[in-house]
């Protein structure tokens, strides 16, 4: 009795670590790059304020935290950062005169002016550029209540190889959905209702 309840319990802890892995934007998980040696993954997660919760608004979130999630990934990889400084120091002086002249004689009035002025100028930029093969959106869940997208990007070991595997394929065959099924949304809603839409854990 006590290895059965020894194995059901693994097998408990097992299932909950990989729940938790796959749910990559639930409310306690962090933003960013998440590595996942065991399986051989790479996932960035992103989140995106939605400014107007509608359809086109939710959608436009969605593109951005797509888009700013690879490019977490790619800087990742590499980056290269540039810094420049730049100081400019200026002593500058001028003079003017004026000369007035009435019926006592000429008057003559003279101003002299210094400017002093230091200036430091800083910029700090990077740049990434990679060829990212196999990644696929994970997960894409929207919050209501916090008017937030959130988007998981990754790409695994499996996903890569299946990626020069596909090329040779012929048209119409191999191709196998991937995605599980998530809420669909309402065309002719304008406000949409939380949702959550994961693929399935066999990337």
């Amino acid at each position: 009795m006590n290895r059965k309840a020894l194995c059901v319990s693994m097998m408990l802890t097992a299932w909950s670590g990989a729940l938790w892995a796959d749910g990559y934007c639930s409310q306690d998980s962090s933003d960013g790059v998440i590595l996942d040696e065991t399986r051989s993954r790479v996932v960035s997660v992103y989140r995106q304020p939605v400014k107007f919760p509608d359809r086109s608004g939710v959608r436009k979130a969605t593109v951005i935290a797509q888009e700013r999630a690879k490019g977490n990934i790619v800087r990742f990889f590499s980056q290269n950062q540039t810094t420049m400084r730049e100081v400019e120091e200026v002593d500058q002086g001028g003079e003017d005169a004026t000369r007035i002249v009435d019926s006592n004689g000429d008057l003559v009035t003279r101003t002299i002016t210094r400017n002093q002025s230091e200036i430091l100028r800083q910029l700090d930029a990077s740049f990434a550029i990679s060829n990212l093969k196999g990644i696929l959106q994970i997960e894409e869940s929207y919050d209501k209540e916090l008017s937030e997208v959130c988007v998981a990007m990754g790409f695994s070991a499996k996903s890569t190889s299946m990626v020069e595997k596909s090329k040779g394929w012929m048209e119409g065959k191999g191709n196998k959905e991937t995605s599980a099924p998530g809420s669909s949304l309402d065309i002719n809603s304008r406000e949409i209702e939380s949702y959550t839409r994961s693929r399935k854990s066999d990337w």
